[in-house]
């Protein structure tokens, strides 16, 4: 039997780079640990098996900050047939050239054509951006600006260099309210120093759970919208926040009751371990509301963003 995916991410790590304000995956925050595609072959192998996945997306965090991106572009090539997409803040293409081969491979079994898209959270640094993968790419590149003929993506510009590898840009500079409410615990006489670096002091902020009505957030959620199914560790997930909240409480202990974090750590993930008794129940039930959606904001507004790189003020 096998079930059809339009579309998952494959997550990778929780380190980034930036500090975006309302990352719905709590990158912004000092959140650690990243995935050795290594670890969880053997699981993914098992996946390619039993689902058909028509895209993948792998993301994290920075997924360019995980040294095995080119062993994780590779193997999802390899095991289930696809061209992958690899969605990055656009900060790390000097440090990457090495990685410019794993864009270009192509399995043994198709001619997949894996591809970068980049999503711009600073329109400021366009030009940096532009120039950075102008020397990422390889031969004659042509740039295709939003509503061309030959942009296809719809996206704010498309790079296609000789070797037909493509990088998309995407202007995103604006993020709705995610899961995670900030609290300062630190004493008023220091908030003004610590304010230039909130998102990256975590080490002086508590963290709080919204307490809303699950259907109204599930409604307004756009990774529901979206469809937006998370592999994270060879599990598969409804969306990044439930797979990730548990992880964040380890690290950073909400400030919630001990009955919320107990729901916080209930959800049912599927994995090789309970495929065969919840396989049926888990996608019949993948894209209804969930008691955990209740941490997520019935109402998220949307607000703009001023990502700094971490350890800058």
């Amino acid at each position: 039997m096998h079930s059809i995916l339009n579309k998952v991410d494959f997550y990778i790590t929780n380190v980034c780079n930036l500090t975006c304000q309302g990352c719905n995956r709590f990158n912004n925050y000092n959140f650690r640990g990243w995935q050795r595609w290594d670890d969880y072959e053997s699981d993914y192998t098992q996946w390619s098996k039993l689902v058909n996945l028509r895209a993948a997306t792998i993301m994290g965090g920075e997924p360019f900050l995980n040294p095995t991106l080119g062993d994780w572009i590779k193997g999802i090539n390899n095991l289930f047939g696809i061209e992958v997409q690899v969605l990055t803040n656009g900060t790390r293409f000097q440090q990457s050239k090495h990685l410019y081969k794993d864009f270009i491979y192509r399995s043994s079994t198709n001619q997949l054509m894996n591809h970068i898209g980049v999503s711009l959270h600073n329109a400021d640094q366009s030009d940096q951006l532009h120039a950075d993968i102008l020397e990422f790419l390889q031969g004659p590149v042509a740039v295709f600006p939003k509503g061309h003929t030959n942009n296809n993506w719809d996206s704010d510009w498309k790079f296609v260099d000789a070797n037909g590898m493509i990088v998309n840009v995407y202007i995103v500079d604006h993020f709705t309210d995610s899961a995670i409410t900030p609290v300062l615990t630190i004493s008023s006489q220091k908030k003004s120093f610590k304010l230039l670096n909130l998102a990256q002091q975590s080490q002086n902020l508590s963290f709080r759970l919204n307490n809303s009505d699950p259907d109204k957030a599930h409604s307004n959620c756009a990774f529901a919208k979206f469809k937006s199914y998370h592999f994270i560790r060879g599990r598969l997930y409804k969306c990044g926040p439930v797979a990730l909240m548990p992880e964040f409480d380890q690290q950073h202990t909400f400030k919630v009751s001990e009955t919320d974090r107990a729901l916080l750590n209930s959800y049912q993930s599927l994995g090789m371990d309970n495929f065969d008794q919840f396989h049926a129940e888990f996608f019949d039930k993948l894209d209804q509301a969930i008691p955990q959606c209740k941490f997520c904001p019935e109402n998220p507004n949307m607000h703009k963003i001023y990502p700094v790189r971490k350890g800058s003020k």
